[in-house]
């Protein structure tokens, strides 16, 4: 039973890191499809008002957009309504002067901070890259499970080098799109304020997509690495104990 579990762990743990990196792709993609769980969130004037009450949820291959509603008078606390989300892209970059609408952008009483729209240009490439490697992970990560499929049902064990090849390239292709996302957390999202500051546009991090993405990257290296005990260092066969043999006389 405990050298069963020791094969099957790293297909397990493949197995939940498929499920957070799908998670982590296609959220966003459609209203109420893990709309809160973004890469992260920037929040604008309404236009005449200027006051912060419109919201841009940004994904790995959309975003979404919406208003926020004060959950009680005089309380800090708001509700996000998300009314809407864009088609979904595999190279999607978010381009706030084609989302924003017209009355923000060119609105008689808000000066409107066009350099927050060439960060988002600048990131452009970043952002793609990271959906790029994502996908390669989703790929290597299903290759993987398939594999152990195959062995399961054919019985033979030859395919663990294969499963110990793409739990590597999926643990690498994750890691670099998480790492690219921890970068747009606290080095972009910084930006965006400072550039913000004054004109009512902020930005915040998504705290639960960087928990998916990093914790899926962490059960792909723990796999890795027992795929590749099981594979260089372990037999999958405990040897056979011999017979006791009859004493004579």
């Amino acid at each position: 039973m405990k050298v069963a579990f020791q094969s099957l762990f790293p297909a397990l743990t493949a197995l939940i890191a498929f499920i957070l990196t799908l998670l982590c792709l296609f959220a966003g993609s459609q209203r109420n499809l893990l709309d809160n769980a973004d890469l992260l969130t920037l929040y604008t004037p309404e236009g005449s008002s200027n006051t912060a009450n419109n919201f841009y949820s940004i994904h790995v291959m959309s975003y979404c957009q919406g208003t926020l509603a004060q959950v009680e008078p005089g309380e800090m606390s708001f509700s996000r309504n998300v009314t809407e989300c864009s088609s979904r892209k595999i190279l999607f970059a978010f381009n706030p002067t084609d989302a924003w609408p017209e009355e923000i952008t060119h609105g008689p009483t808000l000066e409107w901070p066009r350099v927050i729209s060439d960060d988002f240009n600048a990131f452009t490439l970043t952002s793609r890259s990271m959906a790029v490697f994502y996908i390669i992970g989703v790929g290597a990560i299903g290759f993987a499970l398939l594999s152990r499929v195959w062995s399961f049902i054919t019985g033979k064990e030859q395919t663990g080098l294969f499963e110990f090849g793409f739990l590597v390239l999926g643990a690498l292709s994750i890691s670099i799109a998480s790492i690219i996302a921890t970068v747009i957390a606290f080095e972009f999202v910084p930006l965006i304020n400072a550039h913000g500051d004054g004109f009512n546009v902020s930005a915040q991090y998504g705290k639960k997509f960087l928990g998916m993405t990093w914790a899926s990257t962490g059960l792909l290296i723990v796999g890795s690495l027992s795929s590749f005990v099981n594979v260089f260092f372990r037999d999958y066969e405990e040897p056979a104990m011999p017979a006791p043999k009859d004493e004579e006389g």
